[in-house]
């Protein structure tokens, strides 16, 4: 095996993207190739290139990174042919008493030691993937080869103007600012991580990064008029007619309505604990304040009790074939063509949750209520977006009325010093069913 130490050539597993044998250019022996304390190490098994030699160098490579996980591995002993420099540095890392500096970690190499040591315990999902997607298209491709010192403020300024988009129509084009603001957290938690883990004192390259970003658009919120809404309703086919309606009745999140089951509906609520994400169902949401419960009315329970009663598999709503119901396939398969129909301007399905929110506004809610319904934080969202004045929605308070039911204001009606707490923004003739929280 030349410098290598012999190897009990029991055959291991070796976890994907660990390591590799490769061979040379212009050499006819193959090669150990993988990463060693954040280093790449190439070294020669000794062996010619036979079919008979791969396995055997295979399984020798398996017990070099069974050795490894286990930190049991000895470079010395390993690789006695190894300078003394590269033997120094690896043994002082073994016994604990080496920190390598920002000068000597190239940022490829500390992704590689960052995804076997850390991302894999992130749960697995969009959260990984998105992370993972960052990395391989964003990051690598830039800072990949640099050393964590290079990384510095001035070189994350030329990075935002890198930041465009790769393909479809917009391609050549500046991301948006909350992308750029994404990318930019994902490789501030892996600068951090690397700076805690080997004790540097590096000065923080993100420090007024914000002021070189985009500038941020003010947010335009889109809802729906009623008699849109109802050309809306007219025009989609009759399987989605119920779920699109649970959608502005509810402002549910399309991948909050996939995850419903029947054991969601208790005690005369609507309880939105998990979510369907890409196919795949999340025990988690959102947010923690994504968690809640829904007072089910007669508008709501008509739906519920419909889809109960029809119900295949363990979950409430599916695509007509029976397939998963998700967001992507709801807006390509079903929500474009039904807009399209009904002749109105479109909008993404998400308009739904804005329209709820603007509808229950109109009908006087009380923000406090709307806030827990609609799973936010606190009522800044409430009064900056949906709080707009949207025109003519005041024309449709007693149509919305009509539709939500008059059950939807009376579900958090409260009882002070005896009497009835009216919404001072109803109509005259509603007050009677209009009560809310002061």
């Amino acid at each position: 095996m030349g410098s290598a130490v012999a190897l009990d050539l029991a055959v291991f597993d070796k976890p994907k993207n660990e390591g590799r044998i490769a061979r040379k250019k212009g050499s006819h022996k193959l090669y150990f190739d993988f990463f060693y304390h954040g280093i790449r190490i190439e070294k020669s098994t000794g062996l010619d290139d036979t079919p008979a030699n791969r396995l055997k160098a295979e399984s020798m490579l398996a017990k070099i990174l069974e050795m490894k996980r286990e930190g049991v591995l000895e470079f010395g002993r390993l690789f006695p042919g190894a300078s003394t420099e590269e033997i120094a540095f690896h043994t002082r890392l073994e016994k604990g008493e080496y920190n390598p500096s920002a000068k000597s970690v190239i940022f490829s190499d500390y992704v590689q030691h960052w995804f076997e040591t850390i991302w894999v315990h992130y749960p697995a999902g969009t959260k990984q993937e998105y992370y993972q997607s960052i990395i391989n298209y964003r990051l690598l491709p830039y800072f990949g080869e640099l050393p964590f010192s290079k990384i510095t403020g001035v070189e994350i300024q030329k990075f935002i103007p890198s930041l465009k988009h790769l393909q479809g129509p917009k391609v050549g084009q500046p991301l948006s600012r909350c992308t750029m603001t994404n990318i930019l957290q994902v490789l501030k938690m892996i600068w951090g991580d690397a700076v805690s883990e080997h004790s540097w004192i590096l000065p923080d390259p993100f420090h007024g990064t914000k002021k070189h970003l985009p500038k941020k658009k003010k947010r335009v919120v889109e809802v729906f008029r009623f008699s849109e809404w109802q050309a809306i309703m007219d025009a989609i086919e009759e399987h989605y007619k119920p779920v699109t309606k649970l959608m502005v009745l509810t402002g549910l999140m399309a991948s909050e309505i996939a995850g419903i089951k029947p054991d969601c509906i208790r005690n005369g609520y609507l309880y939105i604990e998990c979510s369907v994400v890409k196919g795949r169902e999340s025990a988690e949401l959102k947010t923690d304040f994504r968690e809640r419960r829904i007072k089910i009315t007669a508008a709501i329970s008509e739906i519920l009790a419909n889809a109960l009663a029809t119900i295949k598999g363990d979950k409430l709503f599916t695509l007509d074939d029976g397939r998963t119901f998700t967001a992507e396939k709801f807006q390509r398969l079903v929500w474009k063509r039904a807009l399209e129909k009904a002749g109105v301007s479109y909008r993404k399905p998400y308009t739904t949750r804005h329209t709820f929110a603007a509808w229950s506004l109109t009908l006087g809610i009380d923000p406090n209520r709307l806030v827990n319904l609609m799973g936010h934080a606190s009522k800044q969202m409430i009064y900056e977006v949906y709080g707009r004045y949207t025109e003519g929605l005041e024309e449709d308070q007693r149509a919305i009325f009509g539709y939500f039911g008059e059950d939807f204001l009376q579900a958090g009606k409260v009882e002070k010093m005896g009497g009835k707490v009216f919404c001072e923004n109803a109509a005259p003739d509603l007050e009677e069913f209009c009560y809310c929280g002061a």
